[in-house]
């Protein structure tokens, strides 16, 4: 039986190798459920959701073995229900991004305790109602929500019940739901891993199955509508794309993607 731990391997791992590190134990309030983690590479700090305790994590960049958070939001005055599929840092104006199933919490990037959120997104005109995934282009000041079948782009400074100011969804998007996300700021790009189909995608959400499927599309901050994607990678290999979480290596020009107990790493150099 797998047990909740944030393990780091080695870039250029393959096979059945051990981590280098590996965060585990009862200090580190790591518990089952959590499904995304974002690393801030300007403040060297990890930050995960924990659903189970309504709380965000924050550990050293560094941090191994049973070793506590540096940080922990949690409280009622956080407004935390079921903080899960998403956590988004903004390292250039210092906010943290949290995401509910329909709605998007902000808080001070070094929020720790029973911190109330600076801004919230919520209300029938967002859309915002089975978010799982959100990134932020901090160059342009641009939210991007995935949403079931829809990606919502926001202005990051965003509050309350207000429209996206975009919406890339419809047929000649190719897709029936959006999972993680991630954003290349250098160049505007929104990656989003994606499944083909309505049963495939219900299939993924479960824990450890069907995740296979689908692939992993691209598409600009700039777009608006029934807009089709700049590029599509899916593997027609043995497991397909492999799990459902992802993310980018800019100097390796390397796809990461997670799940299902593996990590595949693929050459998408035309992103970077």
């Amino acid at each position: 039986m797998s047990y909740p731990r944030i393990a780091t391997f080695a870039r250029l791992a393959d096979g059945g190798v051990q981590p280098k590190r590996s965060i585990a134990g009862q200090s580190t309030l790591l518990q089952r459920g959590m499904h995304d983690i974002t690393y801030d590479a300007v403040h060297d700090e990890i930050f995960i959701a924990n659903p189970i305790a309504q709380a965000i994590l924050v550990f050293r960049g560094g941090a191994d073995g049973d070793e506590a958070p540096i940080r922990v939001i949690q409280g009622p005055k956080t407004q935390m229900a079921h903080p899960d599929y998403a956590v988004a840092v903004d390292p250039v104006h210092d906010e943290l991004f949290v995401v509910e199933k329909e709605y998007i919490l902000v808080y001070p990037r070094a929020a720790h305790g029973d911190t109330a959120p600076i801004r919230v997104i919520r209300g029938p005109d967002t859309g915002v109602d089975r978010t799982q995934g959100l990134v932020v282009d901090p160059i342009r000041n641009l939210l991007v929500v995935g949403n079931g079948n829809k990606l919502l782009i926001f202005n990051r400074t965003d509050n309350g019940n207000v429209k996206p100011r975009a919406v890339i969804a419809g047929p000649h998007t190719g897709i029936s739901g959006t999972g993680n996300l991630r954003i290349y700021p250098p160049k505007g790009w929104i990656i989003s891993r994606f499944w083909g189909g309505e049963d495939e995608r219900e299939e993924g959400e479960g824990e450890g199955g069907g995740r296979e499927g689908g692939g992993v599309a691209v598409w600009s901050v700039n777009d608006n509508g029934d807009v089709p994607p700049l590029w599509v990678l899916k593997n027609s290999g043995e497991g397909g794309m492999g799990g459902a979480r992802i993310a980018l290596n800019p100097n390796g020009k390397e796809l990461i993607v997670g799940g299902g107990l593996e990590l595949r790493v693929f050459s998408f150099p035309e992103i970077f």
